[in-house]
């Protein structure tokens, strides 16, 4: 027999019994989904992690200022450690020849004016690395510079959420803006960046088109902590290499250890490090995932080979016929092991379409970012044939195995 007729026999037994083979589909059907669901669930979380490890930079250290409560912040004022600082930022970049660029951070909590209209951006206090260290530019003017950190100057750079919210798309560089009680003058704006945000970021990042930029030593100045006169909030570090990332952090944390008479005011985080974890979450969740999956595969699959045997039962005396005119023991096997696997195909297909319409659906209303890929798509394709090859195999030997005269005896 051609392989065009053993298919034609296929397709003609599912339409005779079309409510049977859905239902038989079923297990199939759902399994596919929930692969593809998982496998797209996984790889957007896979793309927005990486994205965000891109925006910090896979060789950048940050470090935060960790506020402290009770007893020990009773210990860290008897230790005299007065938290992170912006000595804390020149030390690291004189003393580590591995540390490329450095830029203490300050956010200032003053509201942000040009005449009666006010930013819901946020004020940061930088210096001159800090585009450096976050590949983080200016667009049109310039950036701030060494000489508006050395001498303390009144500039601004504004991101470009920030500059469309006060001045629409006025080019605003040379024009004045009040911050707090002091007016800043406009020398740059910043280019825009795309932050993603949801349920599956690694680390969360505010989102940096709102920033106001101002010089680190400005902020100090003008808007001075009377406790704390020079606190930051984080400390941005670049290294050289992403090879020298982790000793570098290492040196670092032996710095501000000593700096801060042991005193954990501060902590360290390598984002590169907070992938890795990330990804092994991801593994555990995987894993469940696909075990939810398989199970579900797997009753699919008996229920195909239930379904199958039955069929082979009802159809003796249709064998016994088969294999009276001619056909052999290998014709029997492929024509049911065929129908096994136009159903299970099918099913397939089916849970593909519903797997892709979950991404969507999930994406929607979960805000979970998901990638549909070609990979996924295969490999659930893949399980689906393999379904009715393994689960179809068992029925296709009992039918071809039939003694052709007890089986045209059947009634």
């Amino acid at each position: 027999m051609e392989f065009s007729e053993y298919l034609q026999i296929g397709v003609k037994s599912i339409k005779q019994h079309k409510l049977r083979s859905l239902l038989t589909t079923l297990g199939v059907i759902f399994g596919v989904a929930a692969v593809i669901a998982m496998m797209s669930i996984a790889g957007g979380a896979k793309k927005t992690a990486l994205e965000q490890i891109k925006l910090l930079g896979t060789n950048n250290i940050r470090i935060n200022y960790v506020r402290l409560t009770g007893e020990k912040a009773r210990e860290a004022e008897d230790k005299y450690s007065k938290g992170l600082s912006y000595s804390d930022g020149l030390i690291i970049k004189s003393v580590l020849p591995t540390v490329k660029a450095v830029s203490p951070i300050r956010f200032v909590d003053q509201p942000v004016l040009y005449k009666n209209k006010e930013a819901t951006g946020r004020v940061v206090a930088v210096n001159f690395d800090y585009d450096d260290v976050t590949n983080f530019h200016a667009s049109s003017g310039r950036f701030i510079s060494p000489l508006d950190v050395k001498e303390a100057k009144r500039v601004c750079v504004l991101g470009s959420a920030v500059r469309r919210e006060l001045f629409g798309y006025r080019n605003p560089i040379g024009l004045h803006i009040r911050i707090g009680e002091y007016w800043f003058r406009v020398v740059g704006l910043m280019e825009s960046k795309t932050v993603k945000s949801g349920k599956t970021t690694v680390i969360k990042i505010r989102d940096l088109n709102k920033d106001i930029y101002i010089p680190i030593t400005t902020a100090l100045k003008r808007f001075r902590n009377e406790e704390k006169p020079e606190l930051v909030d984080q400390i941005a570090v670049k290294v050289a290499s992403e090879d020298l990332v982790y000793p570098t952090a290492s040196t670092i944390r032996r710095i501000l250890n000593r700096t801060h008479h042991g005193i954990k005011d501060y902590e360290i985080i390598v984002p590169t490090e907070l992938l890795k974890q990330a990804q092994k979450t991801q593994q555990i969740f995987n894993i469940v995932m696909g075990s939810i999956a398989a199970i579900s595969l797997l009753v699919g699959g008996i229920g195909i080979m239930n379904i199958m045997l039955a069929t082979v039962t009802e159809r003796t005396r249709e064998i016994g016929i088969r294999r009276a005119i001619g056909a052999s023991k290998r014709d029997i096997l492929i024509q049911f092991l065929n129908e096994t696997v136009l159903i299970s195909v099918s099913g397939g297909l089916i849970g593909i379409l519903l797997g892709t319409l979950m991404a969507q659906v999930i994406t929607m209303y979960a805000h979970w970012e998901t990638v549909i890929s070609v990979i996924a798509i295969i490999v659930a394709f893949g399980i689906s044939v393999l379904i009715g090859i393994v689960f179809g195999i068992y029925p296709a030997r009992q039918a071809a195995e039939m003694d052709p005269i007890q089986a045209l005896r059947t009634e």
